[in-house]
């Protein structure tokens, strides 16, 4: 079919390195049914299968578009990250000859600009950032494919029959869906066995228990942190390699299961907004504004304040999730506050952590007894946390850590111990330096992580344990890469 030319259009709307947005368009090949709300289906269903056939026939032409074209599979998958093999300097100067070319400067603009991968400091636009990645790339895929009914569909994952991988990912030889498969994966992934069988990382929704979105700092990590952890970090290091594959920040886009996985992680936001979730209000937030593209390859500016309901935007899903049992109530106005019971607190030397467990032991806080005060926290029916603040990497260490809560000391514990808390997750850490032809700079800037364990506290004390100031141990998955250095500043046990 035909496609718009982008160069005339591009060059008009392209000022040295700066981009202008395109509004108001109307008769738009990659906008949705007119006036319609078009729900984005499980892939699992009739309607997915549909919409999955449209996806894989886009994909392939995407496939074949030179890697300069912003409507191309390249351009896309760099939007996100750069390849860590190259700078972004030399990948911008071997895709594009022309220095001037309005597809370079549209490149040098919004390559490499995923969020918060790059800047743990910035996690809060972890979400609205994917929303809008996706909804441009849906675009595209309508104008590609003529599929003005196109809803990209999500991988239900959160279902634990559903976590093997789409079997049409798994097809390298079949001429409709070989678009969809690499290579890159996990073993056992392309065998169609569950990817949290198969990998380091299980696919819970503890985020979905948290009641505010952002960290209060000295409580809950906030809703977006703990999802961007688990279960989004997990499924990406579940389903591929760390080299490349999507257990790689640099070339998790290449792999076509990316759009579906992140339309979940989509999903799993408006379902805890459904539910009564609040979004920041801060102009900080609402008023950030990122660049795409949109169906013709045009740069397409979209604020954040206008894509945080999704009926608006013109999707909604077939489907969504109910908060599990044990979530925290969502504050009132007067927001939470929260009572330290036991802490590791921030040292001049933070504790290391290796490729052998490492165990932390907590301090217990206040005159009451540590013990009584617990019992009385839970008989109030207050919920509980474990924090883990101030991570620190230094590079990407290739393992991810098991979390355990007062463990006992003649077992080794793991996922089905009854002391496991939750696993941290370390994908997104990358030294914003790999991609600028400089030494990566030390990944200084801290991540916090949290888990709502009311019920394991509860479990534990009727067990007799947490009598003492507990231990916390975490344990590696695997072994840490050279000169990965990870560090932890503080551990605190809390109730709100």
């Amino acid at each position: 079919m035909h496609l718009p030319s982008r160069r005339v259009i591009l060059r008009a709307g392209l000022i040295g390195a700066g981009v202008l947005a395109v509004r108001g368009r109307v008769n738009n090949p990659g906008q949705a049914q007119t006036g319609a709300i078009l729900p984005r289906p499980d892939v699992a269903s009739p309607e997915g299968a549909e919409m999955l056939r449209i996806f894989a026939d886009a994909v392939g032409k995407m496939m074949a578009m030179p890697a300069g074209d912003p409507r191309g599979w390249v351009f896309q998958w760099h939007i996100h990250a750069v390849r860590d093999d190259r700078s972004k300097a030399a990948e911008l100067a071997r895709v594009y000859s022309d220095p001037s070319d309005p597809d370079r400067l549209l490149a040098g603009l919004i390559w490499d600009t995923c969020e918060a991968h790059f800047d743990p400091l910035r996690v809060n636009f972890f979400l609205p950032w994917h929303r809008m990645h996706l909804m441009s790339f849906e675009r595209l895929v309508r104008s590609i494919t003529g599929a003005t009914h196109f809803a990209m569909p999500y991988w239900d994952y959160t279902d634990p029959d559903r976590r093997a991988l789409p079997a049409q990912f798994r097809l390298p030889d079949d001429p409709l869906w070989k678009p969809l498969f690499r290579r890159d994966r996990n073993p056992g992934v392309n065998d169609g066995r569950p990817v949290d069988q198969v990998g380091e990382a299980p696919l819970g929704l503890n985020a979905m228990m948290s009641p505010g979105y952002a960290d209060t700092l000295d409580g809950d990590a906030g809703f977006c942190a703990n999802l961007d952890n688990a279960p989004h970090s997990s499924v990406h290091v579940d389903v591929g390699t760390r080299e490349r594959g999507m257990g790689a920040v640099s070339w998790a886009a290449n792999d076509p299961i990316f759009w579906l996985h992140h339309c979940n992680i989509d999903r799993i936001w408006a379902s805890w907004n459904r539910a009564g979730g609040r979004n920041p209000t801060d102009e900080a937030y609402l008023g950030q504004v990122f660049t795409f593209v949109d169906e013709a390859g045009k740069p397409l500016q979209r604020r954040v304040a206008d894509v945080l309901d999704t009926a608006p935007l013109g999707y909604a899903y077939d489907r969504y999730l109910d908060r599990p049992l044990g979530s925290v109530p969502f504050p009132s106005a007067s927001g939470l506050r929260f009572t330290v019971h036991a802490a590791l607190h921030e040292l001049s030397d933070p504790v290391a952590l290796g490729s052998e467990p490492t165990i932390v032991r907590l301090s217990a806080d206040g005159s009451t007894p540590y013990f009584a005060r617990l019992r009385t926290a839970l008989r109030a029916r207050r919920p509980f946390y474990l924090r883990v603040a101030g991570v620190r990497i230094t590079r990407q260490p290739g393992v991810s850590y098991e979390v355990h809560l007062d463990p006992m000391r003649l077992a080794a514990p793991d996922r089905a111990s009854r002391s496991y808390v939750g696993t941290i997750n370390v994908f997104g850490a990358v030294a914003r330096g790999s991609h600028t032809g400089r030494e990566p700079a030390p990944y200084t800037n801290p991540r916090n992580y949290s888990f709502v364990i009311t019920d394991l506290v509860r479990n534990l004390l009727q067990a007799g344990r947490l009598t003492a100031s507990p231990n916390v141990m975490l344990v590696p998955t695997g072994a840490l890469r050279r000169d990965a250095a990870p560090t932890v500043d503080n551990i605190s046990l809390v109730s709100s």
